[in-house]
């Protein structure tokens, strides 16, 4: 498929947005980002009409132009998938997007190319003492994901095969002054993080019943063993915060490299696994070493999505809003009835609510950005944007134009 070299640099301005302000207490806030710290940090973004044909080559345009110093012949790389059903793309990553990067991570040098994940709890259940139910594995080839894994030559890791207490350890969890941890006590996430070189992280775009939208900092949920899931959703008031931090753990920000979205399609209302879902057109690349600036424009590529691509597909689903947190107690609540398995982070019952946070009324009001952003020390006041393919849609406009007037 013929696509162009980067065609514009554009700046996505913070500022504008009443986020650039946003530093830790005590601290000053951050200057302007350096030519230098910009370059490191760009986002790119991806633009491929889907009249122009197979999408491979414009991926490869994308991945082309990314920083790849960090890989050397030889290192062993995890490449996390969004595989929380059987239910295929956009409810889980795209296929295409796996085969694209076990590629690149093959022809750049990657010795152990491992790709996996572990279901969402409503399908995959592993409690201590071993008791069981779902598969991972059975999901994975229901989407079309294991296909994807084995075709390119990459092993499948799915996290419950491993073991209650061997396959998973305890995460490090950042300390930050003047922020105090979410988290009641350290969660355990799946060991395979830790025997790997690099971590790639391969979200999908999509909107989320519980949490909003599930996109580069959600994507570390399924990490989580059972009973620290269970942490996340029944002290809920400060789940956001949790899944974000979550991310700033030594071992996955240590090998954290990479994360890229390819959406073929949207699920623009609804999610996790249903909802109201739109083709993309143009399709959508997004790809940076930076994952709160990743998800900064995805959000705004969700917003651009609701706004402008027709429905194709409708699938049961609930809307987020007003009633995210009464539906997660009563997925908390209901869950052990519904798998057959007790669901516990065991010595604090109860389950607290949360307000859901309005994202779509401007960043200024996205309690996982606000985070992730705090937790680094700031925000700075712009993000560079280099835009590869054809913007036939007017995407990069809505983007530049993205203020909380415009999403409200």
């Amino acid at each position: 498929m013929p696509t162009s070299p980067v065609t514009r640099r554009s700046f996505l301005s913070l500022a504008a947005a009443g986020f650039a302000g946003l530093a830790l207490p005590g601290r000053a806030s951050p200057s302007p980002a350096s030519s230098a710290q910009l370059a490191r940090d760009v986002v790119r973004l991806g633009l491929f009409p889907r009249a122009a044909g197979p999408l491979e080559a414009g991926i490869d345009a994308v991945l082309d132009g990314l920083d790849w110093s960090w890989l050397k012949r030889g290192d062993r790389v995890f490449v996390k998938l969004a595989s929380n059903s059987g239910e295929v793309h956009p409810a889980t990553t795209s296929p295409t997007a796996v085969r694209a990067m076990v590629r690149a991570l093959r022809e750049r040098g990657a010795g152990r190319v491992i790709v996996g994940d572990q279901g969402g709890v409503a399908s995959v259940r592993l409690i201590e003492g071993g008791a069981r139910v779902g598969a991972t594995r059975a999901l994975l080839a229901k989407n079309g994901l294991l296909a994807a894994i084995e075709d390119s030559g990459a092993e499948v890791h799915c996290f419950e095969e491993h073991g209650f207490h061997d396959g998973y350890v305890m995460a490090t969890l950042p300390q930050v002054p003047g922020v105090p941890s979410s988290w009641r006590r350290a969660p355990f996430i799946a060991r395979i993080v830790t025997e790997v070189d690099h971590i790639v992280a391969l979200p999908r775009l999509s909107s989320h019943l519980l949490a909003g939208y599930t996109h580069g900092h959600k994507l570390a949920v399924g990490y989580l063993r059972d009973d620290s899931r269970h942490m996340m959703h029944a002290e809920a008031d400060t789940m956001y915060e949790k899944y974000t931090e979550l991310n700033h753990a030594l071992e996955l920000s240590s090998r954290l490299r990479l994360t890229v979205t390819v959406a073929e399609r949207v699920m623009v209302e609804g999610g996790p696994d249903g909802g109201s879902i739109a083709d993309a057109d143009p399709r959508l690349v997004v790809a940076t070493s930076d994952l709160a600036h990743h998800d900064v424009v995805t959000v705004g590529l969700l917003s651009w999505a609701r706004a402008n691509l027709p429905v194709t597909d409708r699938t049961p689903g609930l809307p987020f809003g007003a009633l995210a947190s009464a539906n997660n107690a009563a997925f908390v609540a209901g869950l052990g009835l519904a798998t057959g398995l007790p669901w516990t982070s065991a010595d604090k019952p109860g389950i607290a609510f949360y307000e859901a946070h309005d994202f779509m009324a401007g960043l200024q009001h996205d309690r996982c950005l606000q985070h992730a952003y705090r937790l680094r020390g700031g925000a700075p006041e712009r993000i560079a944007l280099d835009v590869v393919g054809d913007d036939h849609a007017g995407v990069v406009a809505w983007l530049e134009g993205r203020t909380p007037a415009r999403l409200g």
